[in-house]
């Protein structure tokens, strides 16, 4: 599995007028229209972004589960059609209503890496791993496409476990979301993509189901 260990600003993006996808009779996703994203700040993102190698791209859908079941939030991708990479969420934020500044959560986000400090114990203060919560990102692997994704940094070694002996450590991890507990919601997902390109196009899928290409000013 690639993964890209650097981050920037937010970059303008603009994105194509709502339609609705039908996704196996179960599940109703409309992909919505939404504004330029700010380069210095956003807020509601909790995820940081430097560098100029990298991008971040926000996309914004309401979805409806038509038969009351969770929604797995990990299905959703960024392909990029052109390069032949497939990106994995790097942020989601699920809310009904109104949700300001990162408020409104409705998935439980996991660590796929199992962080442990020296004594053997999971660190304090970020998600927790757990084996047993599925994620379904590498279930749908599209025929020659490259996965990739963005570890998070929550800090090091020493603000998470106060180890000021021996050698610091960034703690790093690719993050994953439990399945969406409500039947209707909005879906903000955020993707860090290649800005090194000279050309790119996305389109944004739900597994293997294309819901949308989205358009950049």
């Amino acid at each position: 599995m690639n993964k890209i260990l650097v981050f920037l600003f937010l970059l303008p993006v603009q994105y194509v007028v709502s339609q609705e996808i039908i996704i196996t009779d179960s599940l109703s996703i409309e992909f919505l229209k939404t504004k330029k994203t700010s380069k210095k700040f956003n807020t509601r993102s909790n995820v940081k972004v430097k560098g100029d190698q990298v991008k971040r791209i926000l996309t914004r859908c309401k979805i409806k589960a038509l038969y009351n079941q969770p929604v797995d939030i990990n299905a959703f991708s960024l392909v990029d059609t052109i390069n032949k990479m497939r990106y994995r969420i790097n942020e989601y934020i699920g809310y009904q209503g109104v949700s300001l500044f990162g408020a409104g959560y409705t998935s439980k986000m996991y660590l796929k890496e199992n962080l442990k400090d020296k004594k053997g114990k999971p660190y304090k203060g970020i998600p927790k791993y757990d084996a047993k919560v599925k994620d379904s990102f590498e279930d749908y692997l599209f025929d020659g496409y490259t996965n990739l994704e963005v570890p998070i940094r929550f800090g090091t070694n020493r603000s998470l476990a106060a180890e000021f002996s021996g050698e610091k450590k960034e703690i790093f991890s690719t993050v994953y979301y439990s399945p969406t507990q409500m039947d209707q919601f909005t879906a903000e997902i955020y993707f860090i993509v290649h800005n090194t390109f000279t050309e790119s196009h996305y389109e944004l899928y739900y597994g293997k189901q294309l819901i949308s290409e989205i358009e950049r000013e």
